[in-house]
């Protein structure tokens, strides 16, 4: 009798067990919902005052502009380029600045030749530039003074 009711116990607390490690399962697959629901969310929220240009040579290597403004009129926008080799996990920052109105332009002339052109309302502060990332070579253009980006720009 006893070994009956051993056998018992022993079926049911796998059987517990199992639909425990059933229940886990799921309620975590539920979780990673959620928690990619909310990072998809977040980012988009984030990114809604900012704008982003991104081009790659035939080589593969990504060069990205991304602009964000504060939101205040008063606040100049920010503005950084990075570069990404193929199959590269780490951005290079190439420039960092900061303007009142920014129009970037990120053009390949060839695999080794990145050109960067910014047309500016006014320029408030600028990085050190990056000129050679490998075998790329990086030309910058700036125009300062464009009427039409000279918007909140102070006095």
């Amino acid at each position: 009798m006893t070994r009956e009711i051993r056998f018992r116990h022993t079926v049911v607390g796998q059987a517990v067990r199992a639909l425990a490690a059933v229940a886990i399962g799921v309620g975590l697959i539920y979780i990673m919902q959620f928690v990619e629901l909310t990072s998809v969310m977040l980012e988009v929220f984030s990114g809604i005052n900012a704008t982003t240009d991104s081009v790659k040579n035939h080589r593969g290597d990504e060069a990205t502009a991304s602009t964000e403004s504060s939101g205040n009129w008063q606040d100049p926008d920010k503005t950084v380029v990075r570069l990404r080799p193929p199959r590269g996990w780490f951005w290079t920052t190439l420039v960092e600045m900061q303007s009142f109105g920014v129009r970037q332009r990120l053009v390949w002339s060839n695999d080794d030749t990145l050109e960067v052109t910014f047309a500016f309302g006014c320029l408030t502060h600028v990085t050190h530039q990056v000129e050679k990332v490998g075998p790329i070579r990086i030309y910058y253009h700036f125009s300062d003074g464009d009427t039409e980006l000279a918007k909140g720009c102070p006095n």
